[in-house]
Formats: C-alpha cells, structure tokens, sequence
C-alpha cells in the first residue's frame, strides 16, 4: 500500500494566518527539535482555542515542529557554528499553522528543500532513517511549502495543521 503525498502549497498563506500567538529563537544544535517541540505543544495548550485540547492535533503537531527543527539544523547554515532558527506559531480560527526560518542553504546545497517524492513507499522511505522529512510533514499537515531567496527575503518552512479532523466519505 502506498500513501500519496501532497505537493507543496507555491503561495505562502502567511499573512491570512494573522499575528504570531508567539516566537521562539533557538541555537542550532541537535537538541532544537526537542525545545521547539516542547514549546509548541505548549502554545497550543494556552492558545484559548476549541481546538487547544486535542490530543491528535498536539501529536501532528510535536513530530511537524521536530521536523522542521531537524531539517533546519541537517541541511541549512543554521545547524553550523553559531547557527539559530527562528519559529512562528499561529492559531487561526481552523488550523496550528508553524513556521520555521533558517540561516538559508549550506555552501555547495540547493536553495530550497526538494519536494518529497509523490508515494511515501518511493525509494523504501518506510525503512530509512533519512531523508522522509518532508513527506512526513505533508501527511500531518493540510498545507505546507516554504520560501527561499530571490523570491522571499528569507529561507523558511512552514506547516499548517488542520483543527478538526477531516471527514472521509465512505
């Protein structure tokens, strides 16, 4: 069985989501993916939603924010000496939206993040410990891209998170 992945979203839906409920800078280290996890669960609980209690939304929402922690700090400039990210989160009416901005490609890496590829079961992405990040964060999230130079000023991931559960027709 395979699962289909979504494609990236190419508009960032940013400025719909309304200001940051709040915003976490955080060193480039192996242990930001724990720390932006535990902060953004965090949030969501004192965010005053309806939503703010579900448990289903909390756990997409700790193995999204770990990564785009670990993304952030493996493949971009962020993860090196002195590297930082920097983290958004939103609750609009519907959604946990979470964004993470990194320090932008390592020397000799590609600007942006490669989409994931359209099957999760493309190239034994079941068994391996790498390289499923992104498909990862697109089965957890109803939208998600991200925004690069020359197009954006900066390099950043982002998530949304559906609220509600989806309802599946029979």
């Amino acid at each position: 069985m395979s699962n289909v992945i979504p494609r990236p979203t190419p508009a960032h839906p940013g400025c719909a989501w309304g200001p940051a409920f709040d915003r976490l800078a955080l060193p480039g280290t192996l242990g930001a993916p724990a720390e932006l996890r535990t902060w953004a669960v965090r949030c969501l609980a004192s965010c005053r939603r309806p939503y703010a209690t579900s448990s289903d939304l909390a756990e997409s929402l700790k193995l999204v924010a770990s990564e785009l922690a670990t993304n952030a700090v493996t493949h971009s400039a962020s993860g090196e000496d002195g590297g930082f990210l920097v983290a958004a989160i939103h609750f609009p009416h519907d959604c946990a939206a979470l964004w993470v901005f990194d320090l932008g490609p390592r020397p000799g890496a590609p600007s942006a993040p490669q989409a994931p590829p359209r099957l999760l079961d493309a190239l034994d992405l079941f068994d391996t410990e790498h390289g499923r990040g992104l498909a990862l964060i697109a089965l957890h999230s109803r939208r998600y891209g991200w925004t690069a130079p020359p197009d954006h000023p900066a390099h950043s991931v982002w998530a949304e998170l559906s609220a509600y559960p989806v309802a599946v027709a029979a």
